[in-house]
């Protein structure tokens, strides 16, 4: 039952970072003027907040060792966001932005850290 669990949460997790590259990626004729806590950085947060979390329960239902699930989810959430930043760069209307991916890297660390202050909430023993 734990297996297809994950399965489960990682299919969800999936669909979520493919909607998420979509949403990224689509033209947009305006800039957002680029503020230190403008309503972009925060939807960066949270998106990739949410996307680490959803790595993290995916690898917990999976009863993955500990190591995995923290080293798995930073590599696969880095990841998603450095592609993201790179590729807006070749979408119209749209930029690169060091300042998006660094509020990204947040997101994913408070994910992370989380994990470690809650590690019974997040982690099962494998």
């Amino acid at each position: 039952m734990s297996d297809r669990r994950s399965l489960i949460y990682f299919v969800i997790t999936a669909i979520y970072a493919v909607f998420l590259m979509t949403i990224l990626l689509l033209p947009s004729d305006s800039l957002p003027v680029h503020k230190v806590f403008s309503v972009d950085k925060i939807w960066h947060f949270g998106t990739y907040f949410l996307l680490a979390l959803g790595l993290i329960f995916s690898f917990r239902e999976g009863h993955f060792q500990i190591w995995f699930n923290r080293r798995w989810t930073l590599i696969i959430s880095l990841t998603h966001a450095g592609v993201s930043e790179i590729l807006q760069g070749f979408s119209p209307g749209r930029s690169s932005d060091l300042a998006d991916w660094l509020v990204n890297c947040i997101g994913i660390g408070l994910a992370l850290l989380l994990l470690n202050i809650f590690p019974k909430f997040f982690e099962k023993k494998a």
